[in-house]
């Protein structure tokens, strides 16, 4: 939009609404969940994603949730600054399956989402 001006037209932007940033910082999500997931498979970790981007409910303010299902023993503990990389500035937090209790395991398995089907 434009706005005249007694000498000069000025030229108006109109910030992005709350609905369109959200929508962005999810699609950049997305991609760099997959980046990362993608990065680790290589490394033979299978690793799924969980919580709000998973289920439809991420926002301004969510992090990336892992589920780590399989890891090399070496690799344990270690994979965070790969995640940390590919995610470029994302808040993340990783979680090893075999260090949730076995009374919540069933739940987080039903949440857990190959980074390939995030849309």
């Amino acid at each position: 939009m434009t706005v005249p001006s007694a000498d000069k037209t000025i030229a108006v932007t109109s910030k992005p609404s709350a609905a369109t940033r959200i929508a962005t910082r999810r699609s950049l999500a997305v991609s760099r969940a997959r980046a990362a997931s993608e990065a680790l498979a290589e490394l033979g970790v299978e690793v799924k994603v969980i919580g709000s981007l998973a289920n439809g409910r991420f926002g301004q303010s969510s992090d990336i949730d892992f589920l780590v299902l399989e890891c090399p023993r070496h690799l344990k503990y270690g994979i965070e600054g790969i995640v940390e990389d590919c995610l470029q500035g994302f808040r993340f937090d990783v979680i090893y399956f075999d260090d949730i209790p076995p009374h919540k395991r069933d739940r987080f398995s039903k949440e857990a989402v190959c980074a390939r089907h995030l849309r």
